[in-house]
């Protein structure tokens, strides 16, 4: 199962269907490899927000699943809602970027990623780090352990290279032995302490 989710088997969709507000640095990355697709959020996925929300629930209110990003924990699926309002409105104020990970055939959504611009540091997280983007990312459990994780980064990364960022960061949990296997794989370096309990990744 795991080959079919190597980085080199992404190609790049120039997808037409997604929001089209102008942005400054990031073009929108759409990803398929036959098997999983990595996209902005589209029209079509208005259309299926609430089963798109249910899907992000089943995720984020799952202990395990969200045992290293306790801050997106959500106990009531509201929370999720209000989360998929703030979609469109990071991406038009160029805060950042959410991309979701889909199952081609069945169109779940299994995971997201979310590309936090250096503005969207400043006004938005508690990262603290300025002129640097950030990268974040989750997968629902029952994917874990096949490798998917580190072909979808490695590839979403290589895409922002081709687009001239290559100032990313990303921030793990020294207990969390997969997700540093994970960035080590997709080019990432650990730079630094970032608390008493994570380590500062950077983009080689």
């Amino acid at each position: 199962m795991g080959k079919v989710f190597l980085s080199e088997n992404f190609v790049y969709l120039d997808d037409i269907t997604h929001f089209q507000e102008p942005m400054s640095k990031l073009k929108p990355i759409n990803l398929d490899n036959g098997v999983i697709r990595i996209h902005p959020l589209r029209i079509s996925d208005i259309e299926r927000e609430n089963e798109i929300i249910e899907s992000l629930f089943e995720i984020l209110s799952d202990e395990e699943n969200t045992k290293f990003i306790p801050e997106k924990r959500a106990n009531d699926i509201k929370q999720i809602s209000m989360n998929m309002l703030g979609v469109t409105f990071r991406y038009t104020q160029e805060l950042g970027y959410t991309h979701f990970i889909s199952l081609k055939e069945s169109k779940e959504v299994i995971g997201q990623i979310n590309i936090i611009t250096p503005k969207g540091i400043e006004f938005e997280s508690e990262y603290g780090i300025k002129d640097n983007w950030f990268i974040e990312y989750f997968l629902k459990k029952k994917y874990w352990g096949y490798g998917i994780m580190g072909g979808i980064l490695t590839a979403v990364v290589l895409e922002m290279k081709k687009q001239g960022i290559t100032n990313v960061c990303a921030v793990c949990y020294r207990e969390n032995i997969a997700s540093i296997k994970t960035l080590e794989k997709s080019g990432f370096i650990r730079v630094s302490e970032f608390d008493l309990k994570q380590d500062l990744y950077k983009l080689k």
